[in-house]
């Protein structure tokens, strides 16, 4: 498994492997990550789209920004408008159909099923209006400083220590530490270098630790996680964000600690910065934005029962 590298000419853009891009025109200057599909869609210059996340019927104005794991409309479904310098978060979802103006924050998990006026914050299942947004005019968000750092570091071959074992199928561009006896399932996205946007990036992974399939462990801001805790498959964790108080939606580092025999769920998001404390739990399909304490077990935010909104 190796770093990202360009799939294809694209206008500038980067446009990483096992993406696919039927029927869609993607403008200079995006970002696509690994493993998008993006079908009869148009993306307009500097637009970002987070791992795996799946978009169709869709149309982005210049500076919309998408993270992992998001699902922005449907094949053959009513056209999605996404505005321009609009943030769609972890794991959100946008039905066929809907507007999001120019600004608007989809929270993580949200599943939005009506339109969402400008510079307006919107959570939950559905998705309802948390608060209005009023940002320090930057310009709109733009990837291509980090871009340009992805294409100038040199590739290298991702060393694991000795008694690790990862499945086979996905990506790692990281700089892995920690214990012994760690097993990761396939298909694993992982990635977090000390050279990337912040020194604090990298994992490092306790002694014994347990990681499912399809993880997707985003560690540019650091990521450790304590001996003998479990991730269940198709975890997701999230160690940046985005400063909403700026037009730009600057990226940020938010460092995420994980405390030993911890046991995190199916389908779980975790969001840094946070620390979740040794032996606490939590639920399956949970969205976790804050501290979780020792011993905790929680819910999260949002599960698909549960509407609560964010802490």
């Amino acid at each position: 498994m190796t770093p990202p590298t360009d799939t294809a000419p694209h206008d500038g853009a980067l446009v990483e492997p096992r993406t696919r891009t039927h029927g869609s025109t993607v403008g200079p200057g995006c970002w696509v990550r690994h493993g998008v599909s993006l079908e009869d869609s148009t993306l307009a210059a500097g637009v970002f789209i987070g791992f795996r996340s799946a978009i169709a019927a869709a149309d982005f104005g210049p500076g919309a920004m998408v993270a992992s794991l998001a699902r922005v409309g449907e094949p053959g479904g009513a056209r999605v408008t996404v505005g321009a310098g609009a943030w769609i978060a972890a794991r959100a979802v946008v039905a066929p159909g809907v507007r999001l103006g120019r600004g608007a924050v989809v929270a993580a998990g949200a599943h939005v099923t009506r339109d969402v006026p400008d510079d307006t914050v919107v959570v939950g299942r559905p998705a309802r209006i948390l608060r209005h947004r009023t940002p320090v005019e930057d310009g709109l968000p733009d990837p291509s400083a980090i871009v340009a750092l992805v294409r100038r570091r040199a590739p290298r071959a991702v060393t694991l220590p000795p008694s690790w074992r990862v499945g086979t199928g996905g990506l790692l561009d990281a700089e892995f530490g920690g214990g012994v006896d760690v097993r990761i399932g396939p298909g694993p996205i992982a990635l977090g270098r000390p050279d990337g946007p912040s020194p604090l990036g990298g994992i490092r992974l306790g002694t014994g630790v347990r990681i499912g399939a399809r993880a997707v462990l985003e560690a540019g801001g650091g990521l450790s996680v304590g001996d003998r805790t479990v991730l269940g498959p198709d975890v997701q964790v999230l160690s940046s964000g985005h400063d909403l108080g700026r037009r730009s939606l600057p990226w940020r580092a938010g460092p995420v600690s994980i405390g030993a025999d911890v046991l995190i769920g199916a389908g779980v998001t975790v969001i840094g910065p946070c620390t979740i404390g040794d032996r606490a739990r939590v639920a399956d399909g949970a969205i976790v934005v804050g501290d979780v304490p020792e011993g905790r077990t929680t819910h999260g935010v949002l599960t698909p029962s549960d509407t609560r909104s964010p802490r």
